[in-house]
């Protein structure tokens, strides 16, 4: 039965090649062999616990697997735009880590495109392993074979040291998030 990913795994295949942070101590998420493996997230993660993990991030509501199904097909129908990965516990069969890579077309920069770092999330039983880093340091890399010219994440003041031993940097003059939101109609 073919899988069925969000995006080609080869491309997540090309910034494993290009992703030069990889240490020698940390967990192999990337042999086929071992317990963890890093992938596209899949239609079938649904039953892996996906919408389960992202809710130890934030309030998910209760997805249905029909919404998940919909939701899941108009992102990779956007092809180019959403890059999901996820850590599967393959002796589990369960998503212990995920992250996102959002893609936006620009004008600027040579209609160039911009990388957004969003939903990076480890299961409360599998903090401290490094999948958290893993995660972030390989959409770095997918984000540099994609050819974006920059990326930008939003976090909590807790997160910032964090993300800047990955490279980030608050922007000089510009570290302020603002935002408005619209409360969401209950289905």
């Amino acid at each position: 039965m073919a899988v069925d990913y969000l995006f080609d795994p080869r491309t997540l295949a090309a910034a494993t090649a290009a992703d030069d942070t990889a240490r020698p101590d940390q967990l192999s998420v990337d042999d086929g062999n071992c317990k963890y493996r890093l992938r596209p997230l899949c239609l079938t993660d649904f039953e892996r616990g996906y919408v389960d993990l992202l809710s130890q991030l934030t309030v998910t509501g209760s997805v249905t697997q029909q919404m998940y199904s919909n939701t899941f097909e108009v992102m990779k129908n956007n092809s180019g735009t959403y890059y999901i990965i996820v850590v599967e516990d393959t002796e589990e069969n369960c998503i212990v880590a995920s992250g996102s890579l959002t893609i936006e077309k620009k004008f600027i920069h040579l209609c160039g495109q911009r990388g957004r770092i969003e939903d990076i999330v480890v299961n409360s039983n599998c903090r401290g392993q490094r999948f958290g880093k893993i995660v972030v340091q390989r959409l770095i890399a997918l984000s540099r074979v994609l050819n974006c010219y920059k990326i930008s994440l939003e976090c909590k003041d807790s997160n910032v040291n964090w993300y800047s031993s990955m490279g980030f940097v608050k922007e000089p003059g510009n570290s302020n998030y603002m935002q408005i939101k619209f409360e969401k109609p209950s289905h």
